[in-house]
């Protein structure tokens, strides 16, 4: 029989076929957490095994509102907030709030509701990469929720871990839309990270020459 290790091994290397096996011999496994607090499906999202998440999803696991969040669930968090309002801005045992997560999974109703019920913007992850929600949504590639966030007041030149703003994510991705949400709302377009990297540094070397050009005309300057 397949322990916790081994299927959650299966989960994060997408391997489908052994995760239903697993399954199918031991359907406890469904539910069952590693150290983070974390049980297969939400695994399977973190490590954009989106076949697996959502074979997992069909399963019917148990799912907390951190669970939820990164499910896009709306209707079951609010009905996790309304029986605990409390949990609007806790954190998850691997250190994210309800916004981060529904913010890096691309859930714009979601977050909207979680902003519009009292969800702090600038809430801070208790893990090591100290980011906002705004970060989150940068990192997860969400350009409709940068959007929402940066409307409702997010600040845009919030620093994370190693002095990163989300204009340093967007311009590493290649994100113009994101990239322009984030300057017209007060990003500093020659941001420098802890290294000294600029949002222009990271797309001159991903050798994103349309993301060049587009910085360089929004005023980034090699320093």
């Amino acid at each position: 029989m397949p322990d916790l290790n081994q299927f959650h091994e299966s989960v994060r290397k997408g391997n489908l076929e052994a995760v239903r096996a697993a399954l199918t011999e031991n359907p406890a496994l469904l539910d069952q957490t590693n150290d983070a607090g974390q049980n297969a499906f939400v695994l399977a999202k973190y490590y954009r095994q989106e076949a697996v998440a959502n074979d997992l999803l069909g399963r019917r696991p148990r799912l907390d509102i951190f669970g939820s969040c990164i499910a896009g669930r709306t209707d079951d968090v609010v009905a996790e907030l309304d029986r605990d309002p409390d949990l609007l801005n806790a954190h998850s045992r691997d250190g994210w709030t309800p916004l981060h997560l529904a913010s890096f999974f691309g859930w714009p109703e979601l977050a909207n509701v979680l902003v519009e019920r009292g969800a702090s913007l600038e809430a801070r992850s208790t893990n090591p990469s100290s980011n906002t929600p705004l970060h989150a949504a940068a990192a997860g590639g969400q350009s409709a929720v940068v959007r929402l966030l940066l409307e409702q007041g997010a600040d845009a030149n919030a620093r994370q871990e190693a002095g990163w703003t989300a204009l340093h994510s967007a311009a590493q991705a290649g994100n113009r839309a994101m990239v322009e949400d984030l300057v017209a709302h007060g990003a500093d377009v020659n941001a420098r990270a802890a290294n000294h990297q600029s949002p222009l540094d990271l797309a001159l070397t991903g050798a994103k020459q349309e993301m060049v050009t587009l910085l360089e005309a929004l005023g980034a300057k090699l320093q």
